[in-house]
C-alpha cells in the first residue's frame, strides 16, 4: 500500500503518479517554505496518532515518485487555496522544499541499525535494497538522508551493475536534484533490463517532456500503451503534454480514455471532474485542477494561502486509483453501516484502522470467545516498540468498547496472524491486565 500525499492539497496518491491530478502540483517542485513548519508538525502528529504510520512509511510504502505537473514550464498556477497536508505529506514537503524534521528516536534508532546491519553484511542484497529504500522515505522529512540513499543505491550498484532497485532509485534521486538528464541516463538502462516496466517507462516520457523533448515523451506514452491499453496514467501524462501544447481538444481525448480504462471507480469520477471543469471553464487543465482545489477549499473555510484543515473533494480528481480517504484531499469514502452486532463490530475496527486496515486479508471466529485477524506484508515483530503498543493499546480499546456497547458477557481474545506463515504476531484481549 501507498502511503504518499500531495503536499499542496493532501490528495492520496499512488506510485506511479507523477504529478497531482488535484492541484497540478509536481512532486519534487518546491512548495512554499512558509507552509511547511504547519504541514510538517501536523503531518508528524498524523502519523504518530496512527500508530505505526513511521515505521510503515519507512519500511513499506512504495519510494515516492516525481510526477509530471499539467503544463509545468508552460503554465503557471499558484497554489490551491487551503493546502493541507495528509498523513505522510509533510515528508513530501520536507523532502521537496529542503526543510528538515526531527524524526523520532526510536526511528532514527531503527534505521541506524539497519545501516548497522547491512554495513555488517556488505554483500548481503537484501539487507542494502531495505536500507536504501529506508533511507529514500526518510530524506523525504530530513534531507541529511539524501546523501546516505545516494550511497546505499550505488553500492547496490557495486553489487550489480543491473539491480533494477538500484538503477531506479538513482533515477528518482537524479530527478529530485533536478538532474533530468541523469534521470533519463538511469531510467533508460533500467528499461534496457526491464523492458515492459509501464510505470519506468512512463515516468522516462515524463523526463522526457521535462527536458523539452516532447516528441520522445509522447512516443514513451504511446509505447507503454501498445504493451499497456489499460494503463490510464500513459493517457493521463498525454492529456498534459497536448494541453500544454494548446491542444486542448486531444488533451479531453486522452482524458476520455485515461477515464474509460481506469477500473477504479473513484479514478473515473476524479478524472470526469477534471475534464468536465476543464470543458465548461475552457480553461487548461492546470487552471482546473486548481479551481477545482480553490473551491473545494473555500466551500470548507479555507483562507486563500493559508494552511488549513485537508479538505474532502467530493467529486475532484485526485491521483487517479488511490482509494478515497476522508480528510486527505479526496471524496470521502461511504460511512460503514453501523455494526448490530460485536462480531462486525470487531471486524469494522481492524479493517477501519487507516494503516493496518489494509493489510487484513480475513477475519475469523475459531470459537465465540476467539478472533483471528489474519494480516499479509505486517511484521509487527519488526515494529519499533511504542508504535506496536500504540497500534495494539488502541485495537484493545476498541475491543473493549464493542464488548460493553454489546454486552458481551465472556472475555475475548483476538489475535493478530500473519498470513503467509500462520505465525500469531500478537493478540489483544479484554481480560483484565
Amino acid at each position: 500500500m501507498a502511503f504518499k500525499f500531495c503536499p499542496e492539497c493532501g490528495t492520496p496518491t499512488e506510485p506511479r503518479a507523477r504529478f497531482c491530478a488535484g492541484c497540478g502540483q509536481a512532486f519534487g517542485a518546491t512548495t512554499s517554505a512558509s507552509a511547511l513548519p504547519i504541514a510538517g508538525i501536523v503531518s508528524l502528529s498524523i502519523l504518530l496518532l496512527l500508530g505505526g504510520g513511521f515505521w510503515l512509511y519507512f519500511r513499506l510504502a512504495p519510494q515516492p515518485q516525481r510526477p509530471l505537473k499539467p503544463g509545468e514550464g508552460q503554465v503557471s498556477t499558484a497554489p490551491p487555496a487551503g493546502a493541507a497536508a495528509g498523513a505522510a505529506s509533510g515528508a513530501a514537503a520536507a523532502g521537496q522544499a529542503g526543510g528538515s524534521f526531527d524524526l523520532p528516536e526510536d526511528i532514527k534508532t531503527y534505521i541506524a541499525n539497519l545501516a548497522k546491519e547491512a554495513e555488517a553484511n556488505p554483500k548481503d542484497e537484501a539487507k542494502w535494497k531495505t536500507l536504501a529504500g529506508v533511507y529514500y522515505r526518510a530524506s523525504r522529512l530530513d534531507p541529511a538522508y539524501e546523501a546516505k540513499a545516494q550511497s546505499a543505491y550505488e553500492h547496490l550498484i557495486g553489487l550489480d551493475d543491473e539491480s533494477l532497485d538500484g538503477l531506479r532509485g538513482l533515477g528518482n534521486l537524479a530527478y529530485d536534484r533536478k538532474d533530468r538528464n541523469g534521470a533519463i541516463s538511469y531510467y533508460e538502462k533500467y528499461l534496457t533490463l526491464s523492458p515492459d516496466d509501464a510505470e519506468v517507462r512512463t515516468d522516462l516520457g515524463t523526463m522526457y517532456y521535462e527536458t523539452g523533448d516532447t516528441e520522445k515523451a509522447m512516443s514513451e506514452y504511446r509505447r507503454v500503451l501498445e504493451k499497456n491499453p489499460s494503463f490510464y496514467q500513459a493517457y493521463f501524462n498525454m492529456a498534459v503534454v497536448h494541453d500544454a501544447q494548446g491542444d486542448r481538444a486531444a488533451a479531453h481525448a486522452d482524458l476520455e480514455k485515461a477515464r474509460d480504462v481506469a477500473t477504479d471507480a473513484n479514478t473515473k469520477q476524479r478524472i470526469s471532474a477534471l475534464l468536465d471543469q476543464a470543458r465548461s471553464s475552457s480553461s487548461s487543465l492546470a487552471e482546473a485542477a486548481a479551481a477545482l482545489s480553490q473551491a473545494s477549499a473555500g466551500a470548507a473555510g479555507g483562507a486563500p494561502g493559508a494552511p488549513g484543515p485537508a479538505v474532502p473533494m467530493a467529486g475532484a480528481p485526485g491521483a487517479p486509483g488511490a482509494p478515497a480517504a476522508p480528510g486527505m484531499g479526496a471524496a470521502p469514502a461511504a460511512p460503514a453501516a453501523p455494526a448490530t452486532t460485536f462480531e462486525a463490530s470487531v471486524e469494522q475496527l481492524f479493517r477501519a484502522h487507516p494503516i493496518a486496515g489494509p493489510k487484513v486479508v480475513a477475519i475469523e471466529w475459531p470459537a465465540s470467545d476467539r478472533v483471528q485477524v489474519k494480516m499479509a506484508n505486517f511484521p509487527m515483530d519488526q515494529m519499533p516498540d511504542s508504535m506496536r503498543t500504540s497500534y495494539l493499546d488502541k485495537m484493545k480499546t476498541g475491543v473493549v468498547a464493542a464488548k460493553d456497547q454489546f454486552d458481551r458477557g465472556e472475555e475475548v481474545t483476538v489475535e493478530l496472524v500473519d498470513q503467509s506463515s500462520g505465525r500469531v504476531m500478537a493478540t489483544v484481549s479484554t481480560r483484565p491486565e
